[in-house]
């Protein structure tokens, strides 16, 4: 049984509450059987992998080639309990390298987000992603079953992201203008062809962007549990990115997705028949950040469009018979109404599903242009975090101690904060009531949200909490210790910014949920970050 301990910050605006321990005999069943005995005989969570479902009920360790799924009862003070174990590599060599805990989305989820608190999931609403370093990326239910696997690249996959389409929120309304001295930074407007994708980036730079859509149809699909003795197959569309790198590894890269809003410069850069791609509609956007080089990070945008590809999963296609309600309406929506490229080609499915992944893993991808880089030598960038959707931000790590607050948009580095060598980051969102004080109705009151960066000071053993858009000095800080990771749970399901209803009548299936993150230590605890406004 964990103990609880609660650790907060003078002012009293920061807590982190330890709620629960992963159990040593748990965290034995990664290492090998030829490990220390000191790991034997007292495992640690040190150089272990782990990633998070929404709210932090699931928690998935990897080790090796090894990994496990654990769930925590909710509003209970006790033990991670062991869910699932799985072991799919296909040689010795081949080792987990990324983890994504995704939850997909069923009317389950809709009070769920709302209060941003684990409740009792539906079994087949978590499924496990899985990449490994021969860069095959597997899928497994919340049981271990493996649902699919795929291959798009060759080199180890180092990420995987959900990045969902950013949403102007009409219930709950950010409290502040973000003011720098560069200007303002307000919420974006979400661009008209942006789609939530599955992000994996690869240790050569390499993207792959998986689209959401056809991914969680595929994937409610498999998880029907219907019979493979069909010939059909359902399928699902990605896009492969490279860049014009001059070094053979990365630290990290991200995908942020096309412009959100049109260039005023865009109508001249037609005129004039210039290929800049900052005078133009950028189709797509990425943050790179090299190991090698005199560039911290390049940004690379282009207002091309990748050839799309399909993926075929394994499994029968005539299971869509099985799929009701509001599975097959989101179904239908995107298959003959949204995505015209899919309806056109079905035809041509049966005769491209056999090279389809060996093309996704020889093929060199589409090529973007670098279009500014930050030489800052010996600067580098370690790790990239995209902010809440809504934002047109990303916090960038760098090795000299420096957290950079890097507006995507404008590419300009915004804010810097310093003295954090080997720094974690994580976005974290509060909410709170605010009166109407000339509304006169019986609710008067209205929900706003405040974005805050979460760093925790790993050479310190602090956590640091930085209000977005007044960062001059910390909103709180606590002294946790040594030895913690921070990690960020994801804020909406797969399948979450999907179009459902009935004509005249259509919404997104899910309202964006709060950025939230937790501490996990050494030893296994786990603490739950909160903020108070």
């Amino acid at each position: 049984m964990c103990a609880k301990h609660v650790m907060q910050s003078k002012n009293g605006r920061l807590t982190a509450t330890i709620e629960a321990n992963v159990p040593a005999t748990l965290l034995q069943l990664l290492f090998d059987d030829d490990s220390l005995q000191t790991q034997r005989q007292n495992p640690s969570m040190e150089g272990v992998l782990c990633a998070t479902s929404i709210g932090g009920g699931y928690v998935t360790l990897a080790h090796k080639d090894r990994f496990m799924l654990l769930g925590h009862p909710e509003h209970t003070l006790s033990d991670y309990r062991l869910i699932s174990v799985g072991n799919d590599a296909t040689s010795h060599d081949e080792t987990v390298t990324a983890l994504y805990c995704m939850d997909i989305y069923t009317s389950a989820h809709k009070k769920y987000l709302r209060r941003n608190q684990s409740e009792k999931q539906d079994s087949q609403s978590l499924c496990v992603m899985v990449g490994y370093s021969s860069g095959y990326v597997r899928v497994f239910s919340l049981y271990g079953h493996l649902l699919t696997a795929h291959q798009f690249h060759s080199q180890p996959l180092l990420r995987i992201r959900l990045r969902m389409p950013s949403q102007t929120n009409n219930s709950v309304r950010s409290a502040q203008k973000v003011h720098y001295n560069s200007g303002t930074v307000s919420q974006m407007n979400p661009a008209p062809d942006d789609a939530e994708e599955v992000s994996l980036t690869y240790a050569d730079g390499t993207i792959v962007n998986v689209d959401g859509r056809s991914l969680y149809l595929a994937l409610r699909l498999c998880l029907t549990e219907a019979t493979t003795d069909e010939t059909s197959e359902p399928t699902f569309q990605y896009k492969k990115w490279t860049f014009d790198l001059n070094t053979p590894s990365i630290s990290d890269a991200v995908s942020y997705g096309p412009a959100t809003c049109k260039d005023p410069l865009s109508s001249l850069a037609k005129n004039t028949m210039t290929s800049s791609p900052l005078l133009s509609d950028a189709t797509a956007g990425f943050i790179v950040a090299p190991q090698s080089g005199e560039a911290a990070f390049g940004v690379f945008i282009t207002n091309e469009d990748a050839a799309a590809a399909f993926s075929a999963v394994d499994i029968a296609g005539k299971v869509a018979a099985k799929v009701t309600g509001a599975v097959l309406s989101i179904a239908k929506s995107y298959l003959w109404r949204n995505n015209p490229l899919t309806s056109s080609s079905g035809s041509n499915h049966n005769n491209g599903n056999t090279s389809q992944d060996s093309m996704g893993k020889q093929g060199s991808g589409t090529l973007v242009p670098c279009t500014m880089a930050i030489c800052d030598s010996p600067r580098k960038v370690l790790h990239i975090s995209l902010a809440p959707a809504q934002y047109n931000l990303a916090a960038l790590v760098d090795s000299l101690g420096r957290v950079m607050i890097f507006d995507i948009e404008s590419c300009e580095v915004v804010h810097m904060l310093k003295g954090f060598r080997g720094c974690q980051c994580a976005w974290l969102e509060a909410e709170y009531h605010v009166e109407n004080v000339n509304n006169s109705a019986l609710n008067n009151t209205r929900n706003m949200r405040k974005t805050f960066i979460v760093i925790y000071a790993s050479k310190r053993g602090v956590l640091e909490l930085y209000e977005l858009g007044t960062m001059n000095q910390p909103y709180a800080s606590i002294s946790v210790g040594l030895g913690w990771t921070l990690v960020q749970c994801p804020s909406q399901p797969l399948g979450g910014s999907l179009i459902i209803g009935n004509q005249g009548s259509e919404r997104r299936a899910t309202s964006p949920g709060l950025a939230d993150c937790i501490l996990l230590d050494s030893s296994g605890r786990m603490a739950e970050i909160k903020v108070e406004i």
